[in-house]
């Protein structure tokens, strides 16, 4: 595939199960993991964006993020996966999302009773930027829900 013949604008009928402003920060996260900036998110591309935030992706986990789009991951591609996925039942496992939490945390190995124990440790600070910042964004009262 050629430079740019990735590029999609997400009009298609998949686009149309979400909202312009959901599809803006589709457009925006993709532009963002497409680090190569030719219109698909390849296992490089893939790989680059898990580093940016300091998490070490193994190949067979990028391989099987990048299996479930069905086809190039371009950004109409991505569309119609996300569409899939919250269609109708489709949920992601519990280790699914266990996994997304652990790529903002991190691990601390200590002695716990004479054992070594590795705790995980997610940081208020960064998890309410994440919070705050991206996707459906959260108030300062949905935060203040959560923290208690």
């Amino acid at each position: 595939m050629g430079k740019g013949e990735g590029k999609g604008q997400g009009k298609g009928k998949a686009a149309e199960h979400f909202d312009e402003a959901t599809l803006e920060v589709y457009k925006e996260c993709f532009r963002l993991m497409d680090i190569d900036k030719d219109g698909v998110i390849n296992k490089t591309d893939l790989r680059a964006a898990f580093d940016n935030v300091g998490r070490l992706v193994m190949d067979d986990e990028l391989n099987s993020m990048l299996s479930e789009v069905g086809g190039p991951c371009n950004y109409d591609n991505m569309i119609k996966m996300f569409e899939a996925k919250m269609a109708g039942g489709i949920n992601d496992p519990d280790d699914l999302v266990v996994d997304a939490f652990k790529a903002f945390d991190e691990e601390v190995e200590e002695k716990v009773k004479g054992q070594m124990v590795t705790r995980h440790i997610l940081e208020k600070e960064n998890f309410t930027h994440i919070l705050t910042a991206f996707g459906d964004k959260l108030t300062e009262d949905e935060i203040d829900d959560i923290f208690g």
